[in-house]
């Protein structure tokens, strides 16, 4: 090999380690740094959707909760008559409570069969649950297997156990502690 060949050859492998090596190792950085922040996005915004669920469902259980509360302390001042402490809403109050249950409790159906999409397996399993001993209560009241207030019993005892549950699970599901 001559000198001018060996010393283009040195300027070559100069020029490769001065410019395109930095060039390479920048754009492997780039990407790897872009692939990071991206995950740690989507990651985030899936925290978010999921916190905003699990808000919904825990703020409709509650409702469902305090309803069945008021329909409860509506059974036992039948029973008590004249010398309940429990004073009812009025008619137009009464009515308005009772069709935002009965909405209430069409969403967390309609939650309970989406639940896999945008909650844990777990919480699916605890609205199935939930779903579906509520309709054997409401069947077994239907057929008079148990009386009204019974009904209303098992119906408050179901919700908080359901409105216990879901707020466990989302601390769990969402580290929060």
């Amino acid at each position: 090999m001559s000198a001018t060949s060996i010393q283009s050859s040195l300027e070559i492998m100069n020029f490769i380690s001065k410019i395109i090596v930095p060039l390479v190792v920048a754009a492997f950085a780039a990407y790897f740094s872009a692939k990071f922040a991206l995950n740690k996005f989507y990651k985030e915004k899936w925290w978010e959707k999921r916190l905003q669920t699990f808000t919904e469902i825990i703020n409709i259980a509650y409702r469902i909760k305090m309803a069945n509360e008021y329909l409860l302390d509506c059974e036992y001042e039948k029973m008590e008559g004249l010398e309940s402490r429990f004073k009812p809403h009025p008619k137009e109050i009464e009515e308005k409570l009772l069709a935002a249950y009965w909405l209430d409790l069409q969403e967390l159906e309609r939650i309970a069969q989406l639940a896999d999409f945008t909650l844990t397996a777990n919480v699916k399993i605890i609205l199935d649950n939930f779903v579906s001993a509520r309709k054997r209560i409401m069947d077994d009241c239907y057929d008079d297997a148990l009386s009204s207030l019974e009904a209303s019993e098992r119906d408050f005892e179901l919700t908080k156990k359901l409105l216990t549950d879901l707020v466990s699970e989302a601390k769990k599901e969402l580290k929060i502690h």
